[in-house]
């Protein structure tokens, strides 16, 4: 990723890109050591977790699917 000045970043996992309908796409994850250019900077990461109830219905965010998304068949955490 190459984001401009003053850019933030965000990696997006499965169950954003769920809920968004696709609007914000999930990321492949991994991890690369910076290059001897880059690895002067600072990085921060900030990672944030969240677990939805067993019985929570996971479906697209109406907002989302209003900008475009494409709505996947509601499905329970559970089942997830």
């Amino acid at each position: 990723v190459n984001p401009p000045a003053g850019a933030l970043v965000i990696n997006c996992g499965d169950m954003l890109q769920r809920l968004t309908g696709g609007v914000l796409p999930s990321t492949t994850h991994r991890v690369l050591n910076p290059s001897a250019e880059r690895a002067k900077f600072p990085r921060y990461s900030t990672p944030f977790f969240l677990h939805f109830n067993q019985d929570y219905l996971i479906e697209a965010l109406p907002g989302c699917v209003a900008e475009g998304g494409k709505a996947e068949a509601p499905i329970t955490a559970q089942d997830y």
